[in-house]
C-alpha cells in the first residue's frame, strides 16, 4: 500500500513515487506514514519569477510516539535525501 498523502500533495508530482521508493530502499514499508503538505505563500525568486516552496511533515503511523519530521520542498529542497539522510543516521 502506499503513502497516505494529506493537503497539498498533488503538487510533488513523481516526488510522490520517489519517496515511495526510497522508503522501500531503507527498508520501511510506505503504507506506515503519512505526509503532509503545506504550500507555503509565494516568495518572489531571483529571477522574478514565483517560487513554490512547501513544508513536508512525516508522521510513521507504526510508532505514534516519534515526533513528526518537518522538511523543506520547493526549488532547490531535496526533502527525499534529507529524509533519508535522517532516517540512516537515527541507525547508525
Amino acid at each position: 500500500m502506499p503513502v497516505e498523502w494529506q493537503g497539498d500533495h498533488k503538487i510533488l508530482g513523481d516526488e510522490k513515487k520517489a519517496f515511495e521508493r526510497e522508503l522501500r530502499q531503507l527498508g520501511l514499508q510506505p503504507s506506515e506514514f503519512l505526509v503532509q503538505i503545506r504550500r507555503e505563500p509565494p516568495s518572489e525568486g531571483s529571477n522574478g519569477l514565483h517560487a513554490t516552496r512547501y513544508d513536508v511533515y512525516i508522521n510513521d503511523l507504526k510508532h505514534p510516539d516519534r515526533e513528526t519530521w518537518k522538511l523543506q520542498g520547493g526549488a532547490g529542497e531535496n526533502w527525499i535525501a534529507k529524509f533519508a539522510q535522517i532516517v540512516k543516521s537515527r541507525r547508525g
